[in-house]
């Protein structure tokens, strides 16, 4: 109803869409038609005004300066004339001169005053009416940005330069928002991301030191060679649990800092790789996948594999026999889908399995957690989204890469 309202309101005003040199025009033109009016009003008025001062001295003093006479040719009259000895400006009353004087002055001052003040007029009309408002909301809009606020909208009311500015001006407003929110989200999430590290850096470096004190208390006298091997085995083993921690938070730092690089790829090639990927991770007779559409399209293949990859080790922890993979393009993305015939997702883990050190209960105790959280990354800094689902077997995770245009 609003949208009819506004179509309305245009199809009864549409001269507030032509354009600033258009409208600038018209308004010049409706105010030198208004002066010319004026000007010619105030010419008459006047004109009327002093001939009716002359006529009124005319009729009481002409007699007084006038002669009657006659033209006479080679001793004939052959015409009768009328002979003025002063003049009837003479007779006028100081007052009447001055007003005689105003009438002359403003006769002649009529044409340049009335299309000087349309020519003023015509500029701070055009300036209240096509400039003013917009110049405001900018004005406005750019103290708020200034001031950190980006929670409002600019809503241009024309279709002029005008408003196509503001309309500009809205983009950017709200491409700043989404970058600011992006990046709040991206704070938070290093922000949970570091406090589960340090958390989970807890147990293994309390098992290390209680391991290092069991040993430099109890060895070399009292520990037989086998418990010693076995401690150091331990011991070894929650040290790689360390490098892989440190491992994963460098490359979610690295990738938070990777752009896609789309190139041109010819997908039936691709899904042969990722289809070889798959058996040699999964085995020929447990993997299985399914290619739609064909041609070429514009993508990171990188970054496509590496969430393909981290796919298949989440499908590989849960799956009992089989996993299944669709390829396919939808529209303008790149749809990568991998799907197992495990439990499927937990409602808990539905909610939050992308999210930095998640584990459901059913989850290896060694697993980090970070599997599908790099595959959001992957996929949202592909301009895309990371979806989970459970299937009709077991759990389903969906991937879209947004695909660039080809040159």
């Amino acid at each position: 109803m609003e949208a009819i309202k506004k179509t309305c309101k245009k199809g009864r005003h549409p001269l507030r869409n032509l354009s600033l040199k258009w409208s600038f025009g018209l308004y010049a033109l409706g105010c030198l038609a208004v002066a010319l009016a004026l000007s010619m009003s105030v010419t008459l008025v006047c004109s009327r005004l002093s001939g009716d001062l002359y006529d009124r001295y005319e009729r009481e003093h002409l007699a007084d300066i006038s002669r009657e006479g006659s033209l006479l040719v080679d001793g004939e009259i052959v015409d009768h004339l009328t002979m003025y000895t002063g003049n009837l400006y003479s007779y006028y009353t100081p007052e009447d001169r001055r007003l005689h004087r105003l009438y002359g002055r403003l006769t002649i001052l009529a044409y340049p005053l009335s299309f000087g003040l349309s020519i003023a007029l015509s500029g701070v009309v055009f300036y209240r009416r096509k400039l003013k408002r917009p110049l405001t909301q900018l004005n406005q809009a750019s103290e708020r940005i200034a001031h950190g606020d980006l929670d409002f909208r600019v809503q241009g009311e024309n279709r002029n330069e005008m408003g196509r500015l503001l309309d500009s001006f809205e983009t950017m407003r709200s491409a700043l928002a989404e970058n600011y929110r992006n990046l709040f989200r991206m704070m938070e999430e290093r922000k949970s991301v570091q406090a589960a590290f340090a958390h989970d850096l807890r147990t293994p470096l309390t098992v290390l030191r209680g391991y290092s004190d069991y040993l430099r208390k109890y060895y070399p006298e009292k520990l037989p060679p086998e418990k010693v091997r076995q401690t150091l085995c331990t011991m070894d083993q929650h040290i790689s649990r360390l490098e892989n921690y440190v491992s994963l938070m460098g490359k979610i730092t690295h990738l938070e800092q990777t752009s896609p690089h789309p190139v041109p790829v010819f997908l039936p090639a691709f899904c042969e790789k990722l289809r070889k990927t798959g058996i040699m991770l999964c085995g020929e007779t447990c993997f299985h996948m399914r290619v739609e559409g064909g041609g070429s399209a514009a993508f990171d293949p990188e970054l496509v594999e590496r969430a393909f990859e981290n796919f298949l080790s989440n499908a590989l922890r849960h799956a009992r026999s089989q996993v299944l993979c669709d390829v396919r393009k939808e529209e303008e993305f790149l749809l990568l889908c991998v799907e197992d015939d495990g439990p499927g997702f937990s409602p808990e883990a539905l909610k939050r399995a992308a999210e930095p050190y998640f584990r459901d209960g059913a989850r290896d105790g060694e697993h980090f957690g970070l599997g599908l959280y790099i595959c959001r990354i992957l996929a949202e800094k592909h301009g895309g989204a990371l979806e989970l689902s459970n299937g009709a077997n077991g759990a389903r995770v969906s991937a879209r890469f947004r695909l660039s245009p080809q040159k």
